[in-house]
């Protein structure tokens, strides 16, 4: 009698834990499949933007010749930024990212140099539309960050902590670009 209690008692147990480590990991699976969902929307975005600076480069050549350099740079940053996996979220792919935006910026701002730029409605409709991207990437970006922290803040929880430790659910890095 006792022989068969205590059975009862570690097969409930077995049954208890194998339920725990089966509902942890089908969980973090849960929050690494949205992770990625949200990831995937990041970067359909951004490469929306990198698909748009060769017209606005091409735009920009017409109003002057003595921005090479910098327009030079951008070519070389996007393609830096194109050859990235997309799946790259690392602090390499954040960096590329900033550099990129900042000589976007860069590049919008020559509007204050050369006046006959700002009326060009080739441009302006580009700089609109690259406007409306970044803004989006923001959204979008805050979002993911959101998420990030929410499942980092999971992979915390003492009674998760265990899963984590075993499994391949390792800590998410923040998607930071320049507002």
């Amino acid at each position: 009698m006792f022989l068969e209690n205590l059975l009862v008692v570690v097969g409930a147990i077995i049954v208890i834990v194998l339920l725990w480590i089966i509902a942890g990991i089908k969980h973090f699976k849960y929050l690494k499949k949205e992770l990625n969902d949200q990831w995937g929307l990041i970067d359909e975005a951004l490469r929306k933007r990198y698909d748009l600076i060769p017209n606005l480069i091409e735009t920009i050549r017409k109003f002057t010749t003595s921005e090479e350099v910098l327009i030079e740079r951008i070519i070389q940053d996007r393609q830096k930024v194109v050859k990235e996996p997309s799946d790259s979220k690392g602090i390499e792919r954040i960096s590329v990212e900033y550099d990129f935006t900042n000589d976007i910026n860069e590049l919008i701002e020559l509007k204050t140099k050369l006046p006959d730029l700002s009326k060009d409605t080739n441009y302006l409709e580009l700089q609109k539309e690259i406007d409306d991207l970044e803004k989006n990437i923001l959204v979008k970006t805050d979002k993911y960050n959101e998420m990030v922290r929410y499942y980092n803040k999971h992979r915390e929880i003492g009674f998760l902590k265990p899963i984590t430790a075993i499994s391949r659910f390792g800590m998410e890095t923040i998607f930071e670009v320049e507002k």
